[in-house]
């Protein structure tokens, strides 16, 4: 293995309503893109739920791996997921996410795995 991974992935339960809005999500992905410092290739790509599962999920090629995020209406939820070879600040898009998504309820859960 030649090049290292990092993926770091945050689920928000009681996540913003205003998340719901492909606008607001665009904007979230460029955001997050521009905190781990890359360029996005391709993208952002939004796409509906269906009836039974309501939401809204986004994905960005950027230029070391990927940004993604999926929200669940119906469950309030929401999870964002950003791998990529490169290394970045966990924290810098932890801010960038929490002020998109929290309200003063939410609950967060991170994930962080890295090989190399």
């Amino acid at each position: 293995m030649h090049s290292k991974r990092f993926h770091n992935i945050f689920d928000f339960e009681n996540r913003s309503a205003s998340i719901g809005d492909r606008e607001a999500m665009r904007n979230l992905v460029q955001k997050i893109a521009d905190a781990v410092d890359m360029k996005i290739l391709e993208g952002p790509i939004i796409a509906e739920g269906v009836q039974s599962n309501p939401g809204l999920s986004a994905l960005a090629i950027i230029d070391f791996s990927h940004i993604s995020i999926h929200t669940f209406t119906k469950y309030n939820e929401a999870l964002v997921d950003v791998f990529s070879c490169k290394q970045y600040d966990r924290g810098r898009v932890l801010n960038v996410v929490k002020e998109a998504l929290s309200t003063p309820e939410t609950k967060i859960r991170q994930q962080e795995v890295w090989w190399g």
